[in-house]
């Protein structure tokens, strides 16, 4: 009888950011990620809770939100963020304790097909609500409010676990990148595999050629 496939487990450890290359190397530098403000999101469902998250804690109060992909390398996140970017993989741990050392919410989103009264009676899981369309970026969520400028989530740099360059990128190009990112950060540089994983490929290639040593010795 045939073993049932395991379902994979996501990643626990990491939290990753794609952006593009120059985005990149500002992080670096300055060692601290941006919140970004929702009122110029694309998806005004979404920029709807997090403007009446803001409501409920008073007048004039400000949100922002940083936005992480809490699971494996995503396809999804490569087309839309960071074709000729990259991704910063950071320990998952050490930037929730930076998160919560600045006082900052931060939680999973919670994807929903519909919204009731219920979900909104506790103020501070609003801005973790999100339409279940969205529910292939497996979105970790930091959030800031308050009056005047907002938090800069702060991070050392031992909480870059490395840094990934998208699979959109040709290998040149990347090597070159992959030269220069190292030589300046210190950092560990890797190339994204995932349209072209050489395991998985290899797997199919092999029965090919069975079927054709097969076909052979016929």
């Amino acid at each position: 009888m045939a073993k049932k496939q395991q379902k994979k487990t996501k990643d626990t450890t990491s939290l990753r950011h794609y952006t593009s290359i120059e985005s990149i190397c500002k992080i670096l530098d300055n060692g601290f990620l941006l919140l970004s403000d929702p009122e110029k999101w694309e998806d005004k469902n979404d920029t709807a809770a997090l403007l009446a998250f803001g409501k409920l804690k008073g007048e004039n109060v400000n949100v922002r939100a940083l936005c992480l992909l809490d699971g494996k390398e995503s396809i999804y996140h490569w087309e839309r963020y960071a074709a000729e970017g990259g991704c910063i993989i950071f320990d998952k741990e050490a930037i929730i304790k930076n998160a919560e050392t600045q006082k900052l919410l931060h939680d999973s989103v919670v994807y929903k097909d519909t919204i009731n009264t219920g979900d909104l009676n506790l103020e501070n899981k609003i801005p973790f609500l999100k339409r279940s369309q969205y529910q292939c970026e497996g979105e970790y969520r930091i959030i800031w409010h308050g009056k005047g400028f907002a938090e800069q989530i702060h991070f050392e740099k031992e909480a870059v676990k490395c840094i990934r360059l998208s699979p959109k990128i040709d290998d040149a190009k990347r090597a070159k990148l992959k030269s220069e990112l190292e030589k300046k950060y210190k950092v560990r540089v890797e190339f994204s595999r995932v349209l072209e994983a050489e395991d998985w490929i290899n797997v199919f290639r092999r029965r090919g050629n069975e079927n054709k040593r097969r076909s052979k010795s016929t």
